[in-house]
């Protein structure tokens, strides 16, 4: 069934407004595909947040002498920051390495 007959069937069971997991379903082509769709956007967004927080702790070092930057708070969240969506986004690319070897 394609995008608009989706769409038609939708709206002809719904006497007001479809509902919006349903209608999300319908624009996007079926729950594989949004599954999939969000999948890559989480990826995404981790991998950009990752990117960001190299360079904040880059730019943070880079202001602090060697002895101060085992004592900075700041760089200390920073690399916690880091960590987490490194470790978010390896975690979605072995899961998706996984479902694909399947």
């Amino acid at each position: 069934m394609d995008r608009t007959a989706r769409l038609d069937s939708l709206h002809r069971t719904h006497d007001g407004q479809p509902p919006k997991p349903e209608l999300r379903l319908a624009l996007l082509g079926g729950p594989s595909r949004a599954d999939a769709l969000k999948r890559a956007a989480t990826l995404r967004l981790h991998t950009d947040l990752t990117a960001e927080a190299r360079l904040a702790i880059a730019r943070r070092r880079r202001g602090l002498t060697a002895t101060s930057c085992r004592a900075d708070a700041w760089l200390a969240r920073l690399a916690a920051t880091l960590a987490h969506h490194r470790g978010a986004a390896v975690t979605l690319l072995l899961d998706q390495r996984n479902a694909y070897s399947q």
